[in-house]
């Protein structure tokens, strides 16, 4: 029996086609008494955490939130990972009491003209639960008069409302540089895969407590078989037309498709968008192939 597996993030939706038995469990994709390599398993580990944070940045994090860089002056790095984490622990609470300060401010300039869209857009941001996810990267100097020294980085979403200048003064530890975080113009994923692209530093992923976790909808079996999943592997792939017809108000993105030689069975995932305006889209561009693509199920 064939799954279509559904999760919506945001405005991102993804659907994954695969194998299970009668009974809901998964058909096993490796011979008996094998398993990944060490190696293949830290890929995929990797692979897993940055496809959550790209879930976890979608369903929290649209038009009009914040996305910034930091970095610190050589005398104020943090020596260890735990102090860094503190540090940015502070500059929550910094950026809390701004955000707090300005609302006052934003609702005495309402008072006088509630009709200014800016003002109510940056006071319905002010309102929001302020949320934030943020990595941490960790490079180590391997050679010149730093060698095994360690040089963090911060890369964060976070709920709008402040405005830039605001934001880079509350970081007084080195150079900040602070965005608007706009998926629509450069695509849903294409932020938080620069957040979580793959350098010769170590990858650490922290989250706010209140954030929304991605929609799994309840999966649907039986609807398709795996001669037509085949099909949707070898004619599919890149038909935008039927996939926008199958799931109706989503913009195509990207599908990809995987043959398991061990149990004979294709497995198909697809992206798809939701905009925020009637329009083509702008010409997104991601280069990940089918074999870098995880698929969750195999």
């Amino acid at each position: 029996m064939q799954r279509e597996k559904r999760i919506k993030s945001g405005r991102l939706f993804e659907a994954e086609f695969y194998p299970v038995f009668a009974d809901g469990r998964r058909v096993p994709t490796r011979a008996p008494k094998t398993k990944r390599s060490t190696e293949e398993q830290a890929r995929y580990n990797m692979q897993k955490a940055v496809k959550n944070f790209l879930r976890i940045v979608n369903t929290n994090f649209d038009s009009y939130d914040n996305l910034a860089h930091f970095t610190y002056e050589p005398g104020e790095a943090p020596y260890s990972e735990e102090q860094g984490k503190a540090d940015m622990a502070v500059f929550m609470r910094k950026v809390k009491a701004r955000r707090k300060a300005e609302l006052r401010e934003i609702e005495r300039l309402i008072a006088l003209d509630g009709t200014n869209r800016k003002l109510l857009r940056k006071l319905a941001k002010l309102k929001a639960p302020f949320k934030y996810a943020y990595r941490i990267e960790v490079e180590t100097f391997k050679r010149g008069a730093r060698k095994g020294q360690e040089r963090y980085h911060f890369h964060l979403f976070m709920t709008g409302g402040l405005d830039r200048d605001d934001i880079e003064e509350l970081w007084a530890r080195g150079g900040c540089n602070v965005d608007r975080f706009r998926p629509e113009r450069f695509g849903p994923e294409a932020a938080a895969l620069y957040f979580a692209k793959t350098t010769q530093g170590r990858l650490k992923f922290c989250y706010s407590k209140n954030l929304e976790r991605p929609t799994e909808l309840v999966p649907r079996d039986g609807h398709i078989g795996a001669k037509g999943v085949e099909k949707l592997a070898r004619q599919r792939t890149d038909d935008a037309a039927f996939w926008e017809r199958r799931y109706k108000g989503y913009k195509f993105l990207h599908c990809y498709s995987r043959y398991n030689p061990h149990n004979g069975f294709w497995y198909v995932s697809v992206v798809m968008y939701k905009p925020e305006s009637e329009g083509p889209l702008p010409e997104w561009t991601r280069d990940i192939k089918d074999e870098d693509w995880i698929f969750e199920s195999v």
